[in-house]
């Protein structure tokens, strides 16, 4: 900071149970900044570990009774959208589908996409559509099977020395392999919508041909352009995806929250109209003319003025804060990759699954946590009369969001019309019951020392000190970007933070950080600009205008680092949720530790944003011991309930595709894995990525 021209400044130290930091405040700086400068500075102190996850509410709508009105009903509503696989175009594919080990996707057979999409919306700049291009041409091909050999997708000579690129690299530690692809999730054919099929699982559409994914001109599965992340935990994030781009605010429509001003969903209201009418009568009238009163009748009106109730569909603006899982869940099922043929929207996915059985193709066993009581008699999905998603729909949502008895201009109910609402926030309510604060590491936290192991607490040690991998993935949530970091009962960062980066200071967005997996021009992640909606970024929002952190201003000359930037994701069941990273080029936490501790394998290409917490761990450099001690205190932050899938992990059964048979007759058959119904006892532990990579599913 020597460049910066203070005249006042004060120091304030500043201590938590995950990090120590001075923050230096100035009232004056550089004319490119404007408002208070906060920088801070890791400081080399000894601390203690997180607390556990239990000490962190999980932070839900202040103002939720507006819109639920029976909590529990919707979180089993919630449990049976998420896991019905009738929710895809293909009447195969739900939002477990990514989501169902540990709350992410081990699959291994055509989970390959090109990469270098550029960000969540195409690619942004010129370099990016380069990329692009260059990563189709390179691109090995779909319904590849991956091996244990093919990670991690950066390859050194020797992956615990910094690499030829990096501060203090040797050239004879060479990149041995490099590929651009991501190891995502298999989603759909590709398809143009035509319409739903009431009663079918199945929607109507037409075939498109697909130049990257095929097998011989045949299509396969499109994959997505990001590894999914867990779903595990994520309530505490103040927004999902791995861009952030599922705002905080549900707007009830989409996952962007305020930054759309046109989303809208429709309100039942009731009013009293006032209706005035109009009578003529003869009315007997006296009139003084002076002298004497004259009577005389007149033919006069009179008016009369009732009132009659009147209601209406209004559509209006809603902004449910504390909800970034709602504006996650409205994401995927309409999208063209991920579930849906092209074209679909909300009102006719509500109008489809209205028509349907819940999890109608899918067992439930009898004694599922929340759907238990609900099993239809056949044992597959849910009985219609008790469960029906009219019926949930109308048990647990007020009146005003789904009974009108009129229809939209273009014929939807007001059910059909409002279904992205329920759908955002029962699969929110949900996905709020997936916490996992049972970990070896939460005992020790409560007191128990004997929890961790001896090797475990060594490399708890490094993770809070040499290692400073407490930065980014700090608090009971092990993660960044969470509410109570943010603006909860942590508050240790901000929404927008001003620190030193690697190259100089610079503003950016808490828990988002550019670590150099990968050339920030192939995915710009928080960086990216969405066509109608402008800017993902906090800082960048704020540059521009906007106002998303009322206590930090932006100057419109000021220094902002985000291209590249990535949410910090929690590392609670870490050891299940492999592949790891945005792109998920690393198969196993060994990969992942031995990442940090040769520093970012793209610091040069990224330099100009990239966070100054990789530049590597010289004290793990060459020792593997420690490096394994770290892998070791990772598998200590996972819950047995979630390994097991004991309540509130237990869940239906999913038949998930694991890539093709070879094409016959212009038709690639799927590969299918069968997930079994467990109940709240549980059942067969989930494995590691690399054990199923070994293994098989």
């Amino acid at each position: 900071m020597s460049d910066m021209k203070w005249k006042t400044m004060t120091f304030t130290f500043v201590a938590n149970s995950s990090q120590a930091t001075i923050q230096f405040t100035s009232t004056t700086a550089r004319p490119s900044f404007a408002g208070p400068v906060i920088a801070k500075v890791s400081v080399k102190a000894p601390v203690s570990g997180p607390k556990s996850l239990d000490t962190i509410p999980v932070p839900l709508p202040p103002d939720l009774a507006s819109y639920v009105r029976d909590k529990d009903k919707a979180i089993l509503l919630g449990k049976a959208f998420f896991w019905d696989m009738q929710v895809g175009g293909d009447g195969k594919t739900a939002c477990a589908s990514c989501h169902w080990h540990a709350g992410a996707d081990v699959r291994f057979r055509n989970q390959l996409n090109p990469g270098a999409p550029g960000g969540a919306f195409g690619p942004q700049t010129i370099e990016s559509d380069r990329l692009i291009v260059q990563a189709v041409e390179e691109f090995r091909g779909a319904n590849k099977v991956l091996k244990k050999s093919d990670f991690p997708f950066h390859r050194f000579k020797d992956p615990l020395q910094p690499g030829e690129n990096s501060p203090n690299g040797s050239r004879d530690n060479p990149v041995i392999f490099d590929t651009k692809e991501v190891a995502g999730s298999q989603g759909v054919l590709k398809k143009t919508f035509n319409n739903i099929v009431e009663g079918s699982p199945v929607d109507s559409g037409n075939n498109v041909f697909d130049p990257i994914f095929n097998i011989h001109g045949t299509n396969v599965r499109q994959v997505t352009a990001r590894n999914a992340p867990t779903t595990i935990n994520a309530v505490f994030f103040d927004r999902s995806f791995w861009d952030g781009r599922a705002n905080r605010f549900f707007n009830g429509v989409n996952p962007f929250g305020d930054l759309d001003p046109n989303a809208r969903v429709l309100k039942y209201t009731t009013s009293e109209k006032p209706v005035t009418t109009t009578t003529w009568q003869w009315v007997w009238t006296w009139k003084w003319t002076g002298w004497w009163w004259s009577g005389f009748w007149t033919w006069a009106p009179k008016t009369t003025t009732t009132y009659e109730t009147v209601t209406s569909m209004e559509p209006v603006r809603i902004k449910i804060d504390n909800a970034a899982l709602a504006s996650q869940a409205v994401g995927p099922p309409n999208n063209s990759v991920e579930m849906s043929w092209d074209g679909r929207t909300f009102r006719e996915l509500g109008r489809k699954m209205l028509s349907l059985r819940p999890l109608a193709q899918q067992h439930v066993a009898h004694d599922d946590s929340v759907l238990g009581p609900y099993v239809d008699h056949s044992g597959r999905g849910l009985d219609q009369n008790s469960a029906g998603y009219a019926k949930l729909i109308r048990e647990s949502f007020q009146p005003e969001w789904w009974s009108s008895p009129t229809t939209t201009e273009d014929g939807y109910t007001h059910m059909e019309a409002n279904f992205s609402l329920y759908w955002g926030l029962a699969i929110m309510l949900y996905e709020s019951t997936l916490v996992s604060d049972q970990t070896p590491y939460d005992d020790y936290a409560r007191g128990n020392q004997n929890a961790l192991s001896a090797k475990a607490k060594r490399g708890l040690q490094i993770f809070l000190n040499e290692g400073k991998c407490i930065n980014c993935h700090g608090g009971p949530e092990f993660a960044g970007g969470t509410v109570s970091q943010l603006r909860g009962v942590l508050s240790d960062e901000g929404l927008i933070e001003f620190m030193a980066m690697e190259l100089d200071t610079a503003f950016y967005d808490g828990g988002f950080y550019n670590i150099g997996v990968r050339p920030q021009a192939e995915d710009l992640g928080v960086g990216a600009t969405h066509p109608q909606f402008g800017p993902l970024s906090y800082s960048r929002q704020e540059q521009q205008g906007g106002n998303p952190d009322p206590k930090t201003t932006v100057g419109p000359n000021a220094r902002i680092n985000v291209d590249g930037a990535f949410k910090s994701s929690t590392l609670r069941n870490i050891e299940l949720t492999g592949p790891y990273m945005h792109n998920g080029g690393m198969k196993n936490l060994s990969e992942v530790v031995e990442f940090y501790t040769r520093g970012a394998d793209f610091r040069h290409t990224n330099l100009n944003d990239l966070d100054p917490d990789v530049s590597g761990i010289p004290e793990l450099q060459g020792n593997r011991a420690d490096v394994e001690a770290v892998v070791e205190f990772m598998k200590h932050l996972t819950d047995p309930r979630v390994k097991f899938r004991k309540a509130p992990f237990d869940h239906p059964e999913l038949i998930l595709p694991n890539g093709h048979q070879e094409p016959q007759n212009g038709v690639a058959l799927d590969i299918n894995y069968v997930l079994p119904a467990v109940g709240r006892n549980g059942g067969e532990p989930f494995g590691t990525f690399e054990e199923v990579l070994e293994n098989g599913l």
